[in-house]
């Protein structure tokens, strides 16, 4: 009996037998969404979703209209400014990391990552700069070099070392 079937029938079988539970579990647990979405009252912004997704939980705005203006400010955000944060973080990586064996004096390390932060202006106006603290907080605690609170590094963007 089962060799009167080919493999072509199975695959259809099995893909109409998906294509209805799909239809069925979106059905019971989006339709919602499905009515909105059809009558006009909400629309699908891809490119907003597709950016709060990158961002971490932590850094997402509790209301909604400052989760807009942090997503503007990203869409803002031209290519030349992301190429020159991350020439920003290689730099602030190796830095930490190589301050790490010399146990440096906090002052001096505060210091030494004011100079290496001065050299980007353009990123201390960027709504990139939250990222950026967070990323030195993040490599000072993992090479236990200085421990440093994103006010503190928020400091050393403003000169007062």
């Amino acid at each position: 009996m089962l060799t009167n079937i080919s493999w072509t029938d199975y695959f259809i079988a099995v893909a109409i037998l998906l294509a209805i539970y799909y239809l069925f579990v979106g059905l019971k647990y989006f339709s919602a969404d499905f009515k909105d979405l059809l009558s006009g009252k909400r629309k699908q912004n891809f490119k907003a979703a597709l950016s709060s997704n990158d961002e971490n939980e932590e850094s997402i705005p509790s209301t909604g209209e400052s989760a807009t203006t942090e997503i503007n400010a990203f869409e803002e955000t031209s290519d030349d400014e992301f190429a020159e944060v991350e020439h920003l973080i290689e730099r602030l990586k190796v830095v930490i990391a190589d301050a790490s064996p010399k146990k440096l004096v906090p002052e001096e390390f505060k210091h030494y990552l004011h100079l290496v932060l001065k050299e980007y202006p353009s990123v201390q106006n960027s709504p990139l700069r939250p990222s950026v603290n967070e990323l030195i907080v993040s490599e000072c605690e993992k090479y236990s070099a200085v421990t440093l609170s994103e006010d503190e590094v928020d400091l050393l963007w403003k000169g007062a070392v």
